[in-house]
């Protein structure tokens, strides 16, 4: 069996459905051009609470930031879990990280300043520093 490639920088987020944390449907396609993604992949153990507890408090602040905030405990091709990821609405992964364990992986803050950096960046300036 060929293992997964692990998702980078750079990256194209894969057009994947999984099932929440919270027993919904999240679907990429149907946020794909239009919000900012950031996606956390979450071991099937327990013990994450706190952690998912601290995200879920922030949820108003990721809509503000045009970003869908999606908790999973599905395994999401190229991100090992406990894994977080951001990308921008067109598909680009701006961040990865991931860690043995959940309270390892980066503060909502961090993860919503990624948002909001996501929300303010010009993609026409960007391409002229390439």
């Amino acid at each position: 069996m060929a293992e997964t490639p692990t998702l980078r920088r750079g990256d194209e987020v894969p057009h994947l459905e999984v099932q929440t944390i919270d027993g919904g449907l999240f679907r990429y396609a149907a946020i794909w051009q239009r919000r900012n993604l950031v996606l956390l992949a979450l071991p099937q153990a327990d013990g994450d609470e706190d952690y998912v507890g601290n995200v879920r408090a922030r949820a108003h602040d990721f809509d503000a930031h045009n970003s869908a905030c999606v908790i999973t405990r599905q395994p999401v091709p190229g991100l090992p879990a406990p894994g977080a990821l951001v990308a921008d609405r067109w598909g680009e992964i701006v961040y990865v990280a991931t860690s043995p364990q959940v309270a390892g992986l980066p503060p909502p803050q961090a993860l919503l300043d990624w948002a909001e950096h996501l929300e303010h960046r010009c993609p026409e300036c960007e391409g002229e520093s390439r």
